[in-house]
């Protein structure tokens, strides 16, 4: 992958991409924060799929998530995804996040079947991981290790 890779999905919200030793850093940058957890969602399945077919009612899932504070809340979130990634073989780029606080996110995600592999993904960590609020919105670095 190269060292660094942007990608804009809307006006205010969009995921870049650095190589880290043995892992990428994902940063992350949303209006708001339900907004920041769908960008995760869709800038994790860019990093695993370079091509899905089309989502379908079978991939949809209702997900429901608690954790400690925010940054914790953001890891199981794309742990999760990387689980159904793996168990269910479909990418998860099409999400709706219903409610998110700092300990809880409910969500819609609608998986495309898994056409060809980019990268694998093994997890989402702790290491550096920060959310930050700001006038314009929120912003996250995390590392998953691939």
């Amino acid at each position: 992958m190269p060292a660094k890779v942007d990608s804009t999905t809307s006006a205010a919200s969009r995921h870049t991409f650095e190589d880290h030793v043995g892992e990428i850093r994902l940063r992350l940058e949303a209006p708001t924060l339900p907004g920041l957890f769908e960008e995760a969602a869709r800038g994790l399945a860019d990093l695993i799929a370079e091509t899905t077919a089309e989502s379908d009612d079978e991939g949809e899932r209702k997900v429901a998530i608690r954790a400690r504070d925010a940054e914790a809340l953001l890891v199981a979130w794309l742990n999760e995804l990387i689980f159904l990634t793996e168990t269910r073989g479909r990418v998860y780029a099409d999400v709706r996040v219903s409610r998110a606080t700092d300990t809880e996110l409910e969500a819609t995600v609608h998986g495309a079947a898994l056409r060809v592999l980019r990268t694998a993904v093994k997890a989402a960590t702790l290491h550096g991981l920060a959310i930050q609020k700001s006038a314009e919105g929120f912003t996250a670095t995390i590392v998953l290790d691939v």
